[in-house]
């Protein structure tokens, strides 16, 4: 066998012992990092996903209170229409 085999054959065993090494390295050490990070990505998203419920229950309720307040008016409009209506069928004159 040629020198030049040799030494092609003994650099893939050392790559492949230096990614061995590497990924025990990493499960040995990095992976509380890697659990934070995953942890801190999950709270993220988390507070993204209350903060926009927080937005768009303020907009319901905003559009609750707005409906509310049309409704009363039209309500009180509808009264004193009835009330209008009715002394108009006794065949009195309302008073304004």
């Amino acid at each position: 066998m040629p020198v030049v085999d040799v030494l092609s054959i003994l650099g893939v065993y050392a790559a492949v012992f230096a990614i061995y090494i590497a990924v025990l390295l990493v499960i040995a050490f990095g992976r509380r990092p890697l659990e934070d990070w995953i942890r801190s990505r999950r709270d993220r998203k988390r507070a993204r996903i209350e903060a926009e419920l927080d937005r768009t229950q303020t907009e319901l309720r905003q559009t609750i209170l707005q409906l509310a307040v049309a409704m009363n008016g039209d309500a009180l409009e509808a009264r004193k229409a009835l009330i209008r209506e009715s002394y108009l069928a006794r065949g009195e004159v309302p008073k304004d």
